[in-house]
């Protein structure tokens, strides 16, 4: 089992800011309202566990895969001969979602899906568009037992989600299963509107980490941590 998974890529400081990379075995749960920057967020990562050899699913609501090769060329993360080599795994949820009434079912052959599990890091952007609305604890314990289950074979799981999308019970169930939860935010600083990552828990954090990193996203350079704290 590989003692850490890194995610560093050149000129960008992410991976030093939480403690070096992230450990196997972790569940990190990126938390965010809308237009905070977790799709933005786990695409950073996801391009710097591609480029330090690591093999990936990204599970998407929100793009087709031409949109998301688009999205990903945007940030300067070229992605093409990840898909190539099928170190990528890219699985597009958007058209299988629409009009999609009954997601319990769809959760249960999501699951049941060997492919997406057999990658050393899975990403889904995000687990709420999986979820109903209404999904009870019992039925998310049992989704967070299975990615439990995942994880425990030296695999990352990050998984990001809008908390006014799904429960309270639910949610804490999420939370209380991750190792790792970060919450995402737009602050006004300086007269801007800045990002912020706010690590909430980090359990066997590989290094020294930073509690709050604020962070911007520039066209063809992608994910830039700023130097400034954001309070």
């Amino acid at each position: 089992m590989k003692s850490l998974l890194e995610i560093r890529v050149p000129n960008d400081e992410l991976h030093r800011r939480l403690g070096g990379g992230i450990p196997p075995g972790s569940i990190v749960l990126v938390e965010g309202d809308r237009g905070t920057g977790k799709s933005i967020f786990s695409q950073r990562l996801l391009y710097g566990f591609l480029k330090n050899g690591h093999s990936a699913t990204y599970v998407s609501s929100q793009y087709t895969t031409p949109e998301f090769i688009n999205q990903m060329e945007s940030l300067g993360y070229g992605i093409v001969p990840e898909l190539i080599k099928r170190r990528l795994l890219f699985v597009s949820l958007y058209p299988l979602l629409v009009g999609l009434s009954d997601r319990k079912k769809f959760l249960n052959r999501f699951v049941g899906e060997p492919r997406l599990w057999k990658t050393d890091v899975i990403i889904i952007d995000s687990v709420s568009a999986l979820l109903s609305s209404d999904i009870g604890e019992d039925e998310a314990r049992e989704f967070s037992l299975h990615l439990k289950r995942v994880s425990a074979l030296g695999k990352a799981i990050i998984l990001t989600v809008n908390p006014s999308d799904i429960g309270s019970d639910a949610l804490r169930v999420f939370e209380e299963a991750s190792t790792m939860l970060i919450r995402l935010s737009v602050k006004v600083f300086g007269g801007d509107l800045k990002n912020s990552a706010t690590i909430v828990k980090y359990n066997n954090a590989p290094g020294i980490f930073q509690k709050i990193i604020p962070f911007r996203v520039e066209p063809r350079v992608g994910f830039i941590v700023e130097i400034a704290a954001v309070v």
